[in-house]
């Protein structure tokens, strides 16, 4: 894939276009959109299978029109429009606005004029849209009107949306996109419009690494291929979604193969009216018991704590130091000096100094339980405070959680989970921090949050590299038994106690106890 200004990511692979080419089953009259057609790779594998069809090829960028105008100049079959696909007049015309939830005056709208008489237009839709590409504001407000109640900022999002309304009833769409929108808050609505207007095909997940020059940290790429319908065969739909693939060649694999897939692959038959009614209709890819526990546990770790973000100085470079050169990240940044280090847990900040530091969370910890020392520090004078509080890039956000005594999190995800005890320190917008509502569960839910229960449901709540307070509010809470409380508690003090001594493997071994007390309770 090549990566343009536009934020598309061009497919140059020859097993995606194949797979998703076949997918769409194209037929001699079809009448195909390809709405961000960058190089026209989708095209030219729909021409190859040489099928009487249109193709409307439609960009944003007029570098990509050019080529595509010469490329197809002898084809009366393909349709080149330089436009912006989400808010083209034309595709206006031929959309099913409710599909998207356009603000309008239903009485006077053009579109529900054509509504009746067109039910869509295309029986094909094949693309790779731009993701997370920028909206100017004024932009972003005409398309927050159109597809209202939708998380406007993912242009992916919306051209799914879009491409959708413009399906005939029973048009097949395939789309290769970032598999966030099948997880992540933003995207409840989308879901919704997905799981009720269209039969889900099935859905590929797989890493971005598969293509050269693309690598995102947050997500996986995936390939979903549906059909519009009405909301009865939506509701009872039943689809695939597969993961764990080696490489793009085993796409063609799985092509017409229902029942001899590799051996490594996680295979999921979910039924659309179930998805549905999970929370926020967020997709649950797991193995049935922790699937239940997410379906079935009426508490949530949110209500039993605090779960919130912390500070951000608006110039971290220019307000926050470090201990050495040697802790990771710190290319940057200033080394502190010792004599500019205080011990002080006031929100006013430090007395009496022209420029001081408090120590202060801001990356992960090396170990669980206990942080082994402090390696970043910021600012915290009085006269800095006062920036602060003045500064509209600073934000001081969830303060009265400041220097409390609870439990951190880094906001990005790792594949283990090390959670650990924060007292009097100031904690970092990139660091989520765990309050219990009740002190004498402080040290259990230390424990709960540093099991492999609890890093198993986190990464199936949000698979993705954000680990936001948001979905750890989300994760399932049972309340243990006293007496296991105790056991657990009194465990971890000596946990705390083995860590501050560095006899990491006695305090490895009384974990490897406690994970045995959590998975019990869940059983």
């Amino acid at each position: 894939m090549v990566r343009d200004s536009f934020c598309s990511y061009y497919t140059n692979s020859k097993d995606i276009t194949s797979y998703m080419a076949a997918k769409l089953g194209i037929d001699h009259n079809d009448l195909i959109l390809e709405p961000s057609a960058g190089e026209g790779i989708f095209i030219d594998e729909i021409l190859s299978m040489n099928k009487a069809v249109r193709v409307d090829a439609l960009d944003a960028n007029s570098e990509a029109i050019a080529v595509l105008k010469k490329k197809y100049k002898n084809n009366d079959f393909v349709v080149v429009r330089e436009t912006d696909t989400l808010l083209d007049e034309q595709l206006d015309s031929y959309s099913i606005s409710q599909l998207w939830l356009k603000q309008t005056d239903t009485l006077l709208d053009y579109q529900l004029d054509v509504f009746g008489a067109a039910g869509g237009h295309y029986s094909k839709v094949i693309g790779n849209p731009p993701y997370g590409a920028w909206q100017d504001f004024k932009k972003r407000d005409v398309l927050k009107k159109k597809f209202a109640g939708h998380y406007v900022k993912e242009t992916y999002a919306l051209f799914l949306l879009r491409c959708i309304s413009v399906l005939k009833m029973h048009g097949k769409l395939t789309f290769i996109v970032p598999d966030t929108f099948l997880f992540l808050n933003m995207h409840a609505r989308l879901r919704e419009v997905l799981f009720s207007n269209t039969k889900i095909d099935e859905i590929l997940i797989f890493s971005s690494k598969f293509f050269p020059g693309v690598s995102f940290g947050y997500s996986n790429l995936s390939i979903i291929t549906l059909e519009r319908c009405e909301r009865n065969e939506a509701l009872e739909n039943k689809f695939k979604v597969i993961r764990g693939f080696k490489s793009s060649n085993e796409f063609k694999a799985i092509l017409g193969n229902d029942n001899k897939y590799p051996d490594h692959l996680q295979i999921y038959s979910l039924v659309q009216k179930d998805v549905l009614a999970n929370e926020q209709s967020r997709m649950i890819l797991a193995e049935p018991k922790t699937s239940v526990i997410i379906k079935k546990t009426p508490h949530k770790l949110g209500d039993i704590a605090n779960i919130v973000t912390g500070f951000y100085t608006g110039d971290n470079q220019k307000f926050i130091k470090v201990l050495s050169k040697s802790v990771k990240g710190a290319k940057n940044y200033e080394v502190i000096k010792t004599d500019q280090i205080f011990r002080c847990t006031s929100l006013y900040g430090i007395p009496d100094v022209q420029e001081g530091y408090v120590p202060y969370i801001k990356s992960t910890s090396k170990r669980r339980y206990l942080r082994q020392n402090d390696e970043w520090f910021v600012r915290w004078d009085r006269d800095t405070i006062d920036f602060y509080n003045k500064n509209k890039k600073s934000r001081f956000q969830n303060s009265s959680f400041y220097f409390k005594t609870g439990i951190g999190i880094p906001m990005v995800k790792s594949n283990t989970i090390r959670a650990f005890l924060m007292q009097d320190h100031v904690f970092d917008q990139s660091i989520v921090g765990i309050f219990p509502k009740q002190k004498d569960t402080l040290y259990y839910l230390l424990a709960f949050m540093n099991s492999d229960l609890v890093n198993t449901l986190i990464h199936t709540i949000n698979p993705t590299a954000n680990n936001s307070a948001n979905y750890i509010k989300q994760i399932p809470y049972i309340e243990p038994a006293e007496d296991v409380k105790g056991l657990v508690t009194a465990k971890v003090k000596k946990i705390i106690l083995l860590e501050s001594d560095m006899k990491y493997a006695a305090a490895d071994e009384l974990h490897g106890q406690i994970n045995v007390h959590i998975e019990d309770l869940y059983s």
